[in-house]
């Protein structure tokens, strides 16, 4: 058996959320530590996926340059220069 050291932590909750994450404990025969821990650890393992997300919507349109020497091509205009070849 392995054993975790725990570190004491104070958090502030509102009157509803003591009260709803209390019967969430009750419900599961658990302690609202318990919860509060199992809740941070949920969102822990989510944060890699969000942050590389976050990487991606900002890379993505980076080969679209922002640089007012580039003009914006239309569609018509590709078109047009299909035309001449």
């Amino acid at each position: 058996m392995t054993t975790t050291t725990l570190h004491r932590t104070q958090i502030y909750l509102s009157n509803s959320q003591q009260a709803t994450l209390g019967a969430m404990a009750r419900a599961q025969r658990s302690t609202s530590s318990a919860l509060i821990r199992e809740a941070i650890d949920s969102f822990i393992a989510v944060q890699p996926v969000q942050q590389n997300r976050a990487l991606r919507m900002r890379a993505a349109g980076q080969w679209q340059p922002d640089n007012a020497r580039f003009k914006r091509v239309t569609l018509d205009e590709l078109r047009s220069e299909e035309r001449r070849f």
